[in-house]
């Protein structure tokens, strides 16, 4: 007998891709990811009363929610262009790699 039915794949996809986000500098990013995605304080550089510092090559990982990678950013403001730019090379350099696989991959921009 053939059957139609496909096992499903979406877990293991999902599982493997990563995610950036990109908002304006100092509004609490980092503050609501250690929140709403159980990523530990001492894990995250948090400055409440200026814009942290953020590393966008590092990979943030939660227990919580492992389909879930962040990628920090320093945030924008208007005017400045340098935290546009390492972004932008961030992701010009994961796109021209050559036979990067699914999970090196950036799937995601919020």
């Amino acid at each position: 007998m053939i059957t139609t039915d496909l096992s499903s794949r979406v877990e293991e996809t999902l599982a493997a891709c990563p995610r950036l986000t990109a908002v304006q500098t100092g509004v609490g990013k980092s503050s609501l990811v250690s929140s709403v995605f159980n990523i530990s304080l001492k894990d995250i550089d948090i400055a409440h009363d200026r814009a942290g510092t953020a590393d966008i090559s590092f990979a943030y990982r939660s227990d919580e929610n492992p389909r879930f990678i962040l990628h920090d950013t320093q945030g924008f403001k208007p005017g400045s262009t340098g935290s546009w730019y390492i972004v932008e090379r961030f992701l010009r350099k994961r796109s021209e790699t050559r036979n990067v696989g699914l999970e090196d991959r950036v799937h995601a921009i919020w």
